[in-house]
């Protein structure tokens, strides 16, 4: 455990890098004993979240026995952190003045919470730990109880909120045997993964000014470009890079990095293709990570949710032929069968319905649970089945394109056949 009143050693000033104009008036860094990003609570050996103004230091939470995971309110005044007020305590979500003072506790749970960020002008996402892993729950920054947003097995860790509203976040992808970067909406509706081409470790993302998703995977950083249907490479210095970056500027990033041949993340100051990252912050013998600058931004847009108020959620496929990955032969599906996870996490089969002969199909499955859908032929044979687990919201109402089509591909301009014979769907699991 880091104490409060520790002195560092390596500490560079951030302007002395790049001249006055350069200068970051204030930035959060999280020092660590261990900074570990492959886990979902990246700090298993305590941290303390520091904040650094104009060459100096101090804690944000002094008296803590840990702090970590920063994130900056949209005024840029105040912080919302994970902490643990005393050693032995589950992390929780706190907040706190930037010019200091007592911290306000906002959850209050025998579990931890973990990854707090600011995700609406008067709420909160964070990951709360469960049975099935870290989940979302989206909260009243007030306090009070949180609504959980994420239903499929395994952890589930906020990186961020987009300025269009969506919460960016980590989980697990069975196609790449590692995580990789999701969104959803705030009332837990429309979770999809960013981009279908899978096989990569990712995670750590966050939207820079550009608009495009900055992420780490494999110890380099990558991107998701509005342009671009894959991800794309960041030019990369030698060294691992880790974690989330914080943009100072446009191209210009503070990013977690440990130089080759170095036994310790540090905080490094870099823009991707332009030489070697540069030292800001270091300690001999300890982790530097997560840097947030502190400033001023817009809120995110607000959505408006879709959901209803009815058993189940409805699911119309457009094309179970339209696939990235599986490739299946047209006209040899006949069925889609329904699993679910009942509460011990063992999958069940809720049942099955038709499919049309352009591979539409519509059902209705329950809400608020993991879910996933296998094709089969005419002899009941599964021809294509999903690897991983998806979830649907109570009255959601979701239309996909086809089985893996990726969100970027646009639908067909024709009326699926599923929808020429009746606007019910086929109940599967849900009380009739």
């Amino acid at each position: 455990m880091l104490a409060p009143q520790v002195r560092f050693w390596g500490l560079f000033w951030l302007g002395a890098l790049t001249g006055p104009a350069a200068i970051l008036s204030t930035v959060l860094i999280t020092e660590a004993p261990r900074y570990d990003p492959s886990c979902p609570d990246r700090f298993p050996e305590g941290a303390v979240v520091r904040v650094v103004t104009g060459g100096e230091s101090r804690s944000l939470a002094p008296g803590f026995a840990a702090s970590a995971y920063p994130a900056v309110s949209f005024d840029g005044k105040r912080v919302l952190f994970a902490g643990k007020a005393k050693p032995g305590d589950a992390w929780q979500v706190w907040e706190i003045a930037l010019a200091g003072g007592a911290p306000r506790r906002i959850t209050a749970f025998p579990e931890d919470a973990i990854a707090p960020f600011y995700a609406t002008a008067d709420g909160i996402v964070y990951a709360r730990h469960t049975s099935a892993g870290f989940q979302l729950e989206l909260a009243p920054l007030a306090g009070g109880a949180g609504e959980r947003l994420t239903f499929a097995p395994g952890d589930h860790i906020p990186s961020g909120v987009l300025r269009d509203g969506r919460i960016l976040f980590d989980a697990p992808h069975a196609a790449s045997a590692g995580r990789d970067v999701y969104t959803v909406y705030t009332d837990g509706s429309g979770v999809e993964t960013i981009r279908c081409d899978h096989g990569r470790d990712r995670y750590g993302a966050s939207e820079i000014s550009s608009g495009d998703i900055v992420f780490a995977s494999g110890g380099r950083l990558a991107r998701f470009t509005s342009a671009r249907a894959v991800q794309l490479d960041v030019p990369q210095a030698g060294g691992e890079f880790a974690g989330r970056i914080a943009e100072v500027a446009a191209g210009e990033w503070l990013a977690t990095y440990r130089p080759a041949g170095a036994g310790t993340y540090g905080v490094y100051r870099w823009k991707p293709g332009q030489g070697e990252p540069e030292k800001v912050w270091t300690r001999t013998g300890a982790d530097a990570a997560d840097p947030a600058v502190v400033e001023a931004r817009e809120v995110p847009r607000r959505h408006p949710s879709g959901l209803g108020d009815r058993d189940g959620a409805n699911l119309l496929c457009l094309n179970a032929y339209t696939s990235r990955s599986e490739k299946v032969p047209p006209g040899t599906v006949a069925a889609v069968r329904v699993w679910g996870l009942d509460d011990r996490g063992t999958p069940e089969l809720l049942g099955q319905g038709g499919v049309e002969r352009d591979g539409s199909f519509f059902v209705q499955t329950p809400a608020d649970r993991a879910l996933r859908f296998e094709l089969l032929d005419r002899a009941g044979k599964v021809v294509a089945a999903e690897k991983g687990w998806f979830w649907a919201r109570r009255g959601e109402q979701r239309v996909c394109v086809g089985c893996h089509a990726g969100p970027e591909r646009a639908p067909e301009n024709a009326v699926p056949e599923v929808l020429r014979h009746s606007t019910e769907p086929v109940r599967i699991g849900v009380v009739k």
